[in-house]
C-alpha cells in the first residue's frame, strides 16, 4: 500500500460509443452511475472474499451449535459459565431479574459478577430456547459477527474491500480469537472492539451523526460483555487510534466547532456507561465484600499467565505443548512454560498465511501500519507479565486484582497483526507494479524460509527418532509412551504445516496474474486451514449426555445442602481424570463423568443446591471463600472436615474416594459405579437444622477463633452457633421456628423466642440480605462463620428477609435515559459541521 488511501479501482464509466451509420436511431441507454458500479463491485468482493469465509465458518464450526445438538465444553463452558446461565434462566422465566445464585455456595453473587454476563442482550434469548442453545448462541453470534467488526476497521483505515476481508479473516481464525470460545464472559468484548475503533475512526472522518449513537452502543455492549478489563483495552485502542483527531482539535484555534465534537464524544461514552449502569452498579455493591475486593491477590498470583517468550514456537507449531482437548497422551504438558499453569489462552498460533502477510506489510511511514505496531509492542510488553521487571511491578502494584492475568493484553497484538495481514495483502496484491513486485519477493522469501525451518524440524523428528526424543524429553515430557506420541505428533504438524505452505505458494502465484481469483483461493484455503487445524480449540460434544438425570438424584433430596468433596479438591486431590474412558480419550469423557457424578455446577439443572463451590474469578464473598478455605486446610483429618459442613447444615456429600478411615459423621447410603470408578454418597450425621435457634452462643473475636469452635469435637451443630463478639460462651432457651416463605430471594418465617431472646441463624451465605422483625429493620450478622444470622427479642415475631433491589430498579432508569439519548446524540452530531484537519 503506497500511501493512506485506499486502492480503489476508478469506477467512472466509459463514454457509451456513437453510430454514424444510422443517425436516426434510439439513445444509447442512461450509462450506470460511480454508485451502481461501486455497488455491483462491492457485492462481488463480498462473494469472493466474505462468503467462503463465513460459510466455512457456519458449516465446519457453529453449525451443531446452531441446531441446537451440541455444546462447547472446555474449560469455564460448562463448568463456571454453565450454572450462572442456568441459574440466571431461571430467574428470567419465572419473571424476575436474579441478584443471587441460590444454587452457589449458599447464594453467591449473580447480578453483581461480570463472569456472569448478567445483562448482556442476548441472554432474552434464555426466554426462546433451552439453557444449552442460548448459552452457545453467545458464541456463534459473536463468531460470525467478528470477522464483519473487523473489516470495518480495515476499511476505516483506508485499506480497500479486498484487503479489509484478508485482515478479518486472519483476525477471527486466530488462535488468539478462537480462544475466547472457551470464554463466555471475553468474547463479546474482543468481537466488538474492533467495531468500536472503526466507529470513533469513521467519527473522527467527519461521520459523527451516524457514528454517535454506535460508538454509545457499542461501548455499553463491551462494558456488558463480561470483562471490565478488556473492555478498557477496546476503549483505550480506540482512542489511540483517534490521537490524529484528538491532535487537530487541540491545535485549532477555533474552539467551537472542534472543541463542540470532542465533547459529543465524551458524551457518546458516558451514554454508553448508562446503558451499562446496572452491571456497574450492582458490581459496586458486590466488590467490597468479595474475595477480591476484601483482600485481592498476591503479585505472583496477579502475573499468573504472563506471557513467556519461549512460548515463541507455538506461533509455528499449533499445540506444541499439547492438545487441550484430550486426556492422556498428546494432553497439554508444558505447565513449566506457562508459570506453572495450564495455558490462560489456549492457542496463539495466527496461521502461516498471517505470518507471511504480516512480513509483507512491513511500511512503517503509512498510519495505519504504525497504529498497528504501537498496539502489537504496547501488547507484548504488558503480557510478558512477571517476564518484565516494569510489567511485573506495575501488576504489583495496588488494586493489582483489576489487572490479574497479564496474557489478556494480548488483545492489542493481535489487532494489530491482524490489522498488518490486510496492508500486506494489499501491496502483494494491490499496490502498483513495483510493490507488488516487492512483496511477491517478500512473500516468497517468507514462505521459503518457513518451509526450510518446518522441513528441517520435520525431518529431525522423523529420521533422528533417538535424539529426537532425547530432546523432546529434555523439554519436561514424561513417560516414553508419551514422548514418542509428542515426537510423532509434531513430526506430524511440521508435515502438514509443508503442504500449507506449498498451498500458499499456488496461491499467490495465481494472484500475480489474476488477483481477485487468487487473492480469494488465498483466503478461502487459510480459513479452511485454519478451521481444521485449531479444531482442539472448540471441541464440540452432543448435549444428549449432559441431559441424562445423573442416578445420585434419587440419593440427594432437593432443597438441601450438598457438598462434592473432589470439587474445589477440598478433600484432598480430584480423581476425575482417572476414570475408565474410551481411548484415545477426548476431554468430553471427563465432562460427561462430571455431570454424571453431580458435579456442583450440574446443581441448577436439578434444583440441588451445593455448598462450598466457589468459582474462579474471586467475586464470591470472602467470608464464603474462607469457609471453603477452612474444609481445604484441614489436611488429612476428615473428621474436622465432616464437623464443619455439619454446623453449616450439610446433608449430603459425594466423593470419588471413600473416606479412610470411616468417619461415624459420615453414613455411607450408595456406591455408583461410574466409568469404571465408585460415587460415594454419604449422609451426614446430625447436621445443624436449616434454620433454627441455637442453645448455646459461642463468640468469636475473629475469623481463626470462629474456625476453631466450629472444628471443636465439643461444638454440636444441632445445638450451638458461633458468633461475633467476645465474651464466655451465652446459654438461651431456644425456641421454634416455622418456614413460612423460602425464596431464592425472600424468606419469611415465624419464630419464637424463649426468655432473653435468640440468635435465628439461616443456613444462607450472609450477603446482600436484609432483615426485618415485626415489619421493623434488624442487623444480620454472620453466624457460624459466613452464615445469617438476625437476635431475635423474647417471644413470637415474624421474620422476613429480603435482598436489596432498590438499586437495580434505579439502575435500570439509568438504561431508560440512555436509550433516550441515542436520538439526541445522532441530532447532536448532525449539527456539528466538519472542520479543516478531519481524520485521515
Amino acid at each position: 500500500m503506497e500511501n493512506e488511501e485506499s486502492f480503489e479501482e476508478s469506477t467512472a464509466p466509459e463514454p457509451a460509443p456513437v453510430s454514424v451509420q444510422n443517425p436516426v436511431q434510439p439513445p444509447d441507454p442512461e450509462p450506470e452511475r460511480p454508485s451502481d458500479i461501486s455497488r455491483r463491485r462491492a457485492l462481488l468482493v463480498h462473494a469472493r472474499y466474505a462468503a467462503p469465509l463465513v460459510g466455512l465458518l457456519v458449516l465446519l464450526l457453529a453449525a451443531p451449535l446452531i441446531r441446537g445438538t451440541g455444546t462447547l465444553y472446555l474449560r469455564d463452558v460448562l463448568n463456571t459459565h454453565f450454572p450462572m446461565k442456568q441459574a440466571l434462566a431461571e430467574g428470567l422465566r419465572a419473571g424476575y431479574f436474579p441478584v443471587l445464585d441460590p444454587y452457589r455456595a449458599g447464594g453467591q453473587p449473580l447480578a453483581g459478577n461480570p463472569n456472569a454476563v448478567p445483562f448482556y442482550p442476548d441472554n432474552l434469548l434464555y426466554l426462546a430456547g433451552s439453557t444449552f442453545w442460548a448459552l452457545n448462541a453467545h458464541f456463534w453470534i459473536h463468531l460470525l459477527l467478528a470477522p464483519f467488526a473487523f473489516a470495518w476497521m480495515a476499511r476505516a483505515w483506508g485499506l480497500r474491500r479486498e484487503s479489509a476481508w484478508a485482515a478479518a479473516a486472519c483476525w477471527t481464525l486466530s488462535g488468539f480469537y478462537l480462544s475466547h470460545l472457551s470464554f463466555y464472559n471475553l468474547i463479546a468484548a474482543v468481537t466488538l472492539a474492533p467495531a468500536l475503533i472503526a466507529a470513533c475512526l469513521r467519527f473522527g472522518q467527519g461521520a459523527r451523526a451516524r457514528m454517535a449513537p454506535v460508538i454509545a452502543v457499542l461501548w455499553g455492549l463491551m462494558l456488558l460483555g463480561g470483562d471490565p478489563l478488556m473492555a478498557l483495552l477496546g476503549g483505550l485502542l480506540a482512542a489511540a487510534a483517534m490521537l490524529p483527531y484528538l491532535r487537530n482539535v487541540i491545535r485549532r484555534r477555533e474552539p467551537c466547532e472542534p472543541w463542540g465534537s470532542f465533547v459529543l464524544l465524551v458524551a457518546c461514552v458516558l451514554t454508553g456507561v448508562l446503558l451499562a449502569l446496572p452491571q456497574l452498579e450492582e458490581f459496586r455493591r458486590i466488590l467490597p465484600m468479595s474475595f477480591r475486593g476484601h483482600r485481592g491477590y498476591s503479585g505472583e498470583a496477579a502475573t499468573v499467565a504472563s506471557w513467556n517468550p519461549r512460548q515463541a514456537i507455538e506461533w509455528l507449531v499449533p499445540f506444541f505443548f499439547g492438545r487441550p482437548d484430550v486426556i492422556g497422551r498428546g494432553s497439554f504438558w508444558g505447565s513449566r512454560f506457562f508459570t506453572g499453569v495450564p495455558p490462560y489462552y489456549l492457542s496463539l498460533y495466527p496461521g502461516l498465511l498471517a505470518l507471511a502477510l504480516a512480513v509483507v506489510s512491513w511500511r512503517p511511514r503509512l498510519r495505519a501500519a504504525q497504529w498497528a505496531w504501537g498496539a502489537i509492542l504496547a501488547g507484548l510488553f504488558l503480557s510478558m507479565g512477571r517476564f518484565n521487571p516494569i510489567a511485573d511491578w506495575l501488576f504489583s502494584l495496588p488494586g493489582r486484582g483489576s489487572l490479574r492475568y497479564p496474557v489478556k493484553f494480548w488483545l492489542p497484538v493481535a489487532i494489530g497483526a491482524a490489522l498488518l495481514c490486510g496492508v500486506g495483502f494489499e501491496r502483494l496484491f494491490y499496490g502498483d507494479e513495483d510493490t507488488r513486485h516487492r512483496a511477491r519477493r517478500r512473500f516468497g522469501l517468507t514462505l521459503l524460509v518457513l518451509a526450510l525451518g518446518l522441513g528441517g524440524f520435520w525431518a529431525f523428528l522423523s529420521f533422528n527418532p533417538g535424539p529426537a526424543e532425547a530432546w523432546i524429553a529434555g523439554l519436561g515430557v514424561r513417560g516414553e509412551a508419551f514422548v514418542v506420541n509428542e515426537r510423532l505428533r509434531w513430526a506430524g504438524l511440521g508435515f502438514i504445516s509443508l503442504g500449507i505452505l506449498a498451498g500458499l505458494a499456488l496461491f499467490g502465484w495465481i494472484g500475480r496474474k489474476r488477483p481477485a481469483l487468487g487473492g480469494g483461493l488465498l483466503l478461502a484455503f487459510h480459513a479452511l486451514v485454519q478451521i481444521l487445524l485449531l479444531r482442539p480449540l472448540y471441541p464440540i460434544d452432543s448435549v444428549v449426555p449432559y441431559l441424562q438425570p445423573p442416578p445420585a438424584l434419587k440419593d440427594v433430596p432437593a432443597g438441601v445442602p450438598v457438598v462434592h468433596a473432589d470439587f474445589n479438591y477440598l478433600f484432598g486431590p480430584s480423581t476425575l481424570k482417572q476414570g475408565d474412558f474410551p481411548q484415545p480419550a477426548g476431554a468430553h469423557w471427563m465432562e460427561r463423568r462430571a455431570f454424571f457424578e453431580l458435579y456442583p455446577f450440574t446443581g441448577p439443572m436439578w434444583n440441588r443446591r451445593f455448598e462450598l463451590n466457589s468459582s474462579a474469578e474471586g467475586l464470591d464473598t470472602f467470608l464464603s471463600r474462607m469457609a471453603e478455605g477452612a474444609v481445604k486446610g484441614s489436611k488429612d483429618d476428615d473428621a474436622k472436615r465432616l464437623r464443619l459442613l455439619a454446623a453449616w447444615g450439610v446433608r449430603r456429600l459425594l466423593m470419588n474416594h471413600p473416606l479412610d478411615p470411616p468417619q461415624p459423621r459420615a453414613k455411607l447410603i450408595s456406591e455408583i459405579p461410574s466409568f469404571g470408578q465408585i460415587l460415594y454418597v454419604y449422609e451426614i450425621v446430625d447436621p445443624a437444622p436449616l434454620a433454627f435457634l441455637p442453645r448455646r452462643i459461642v463468640r468469636a473475636p475473629h475469623l481463626n477463633a470462629a474456625y476453631q469452635t466450629l472444628s471443636d469435637p465439643a461444638f454440636d451443630a444441632r445445638f450451638d452457633a458461633v458468633a461475633p463478639g467476645e465474651g464466655a460462651p451465652e446459654t438461651r432457651r431456644g425456641g421454634v421456628v416455622t418456614r413460612l416463605k423460602d425464596g431464592p430471594e425472600a424468606m419469611d418465617f415465624e419464630v419464637t423466642a424463649g426468655p432473653g431472646g435468640g440468635l435465628l441463624v439461616v443456613q444462607r451465605s450472609l450477603h446482600l440480605w436484609e432483615a426485618e422483625i415485626d415489619g421493623e429493620p434488624a442487623e444480620v450478622v454472620p453466624a457460624n462463620l459466613f452464615r445469617i444470622g438476625v437476635e431475635i427479642p423474647e417471644g413470637r415475631h415474624r421474620v422476613s428477609f429480603r435482598v436489596d433491589r432498590s438499586a437495580l430498579v434505579l439502575s435500570f432508569w439509568g438504561v431508560a435515559l440512555g436509550l433516550a439519548l441515542l436520538p439526541a446524540l445522532a441530532l447532536w452530531g448532525g449539527r456539528q459541521r466538519k472542520p479543516a484537519g478531519e481524520l485521515r
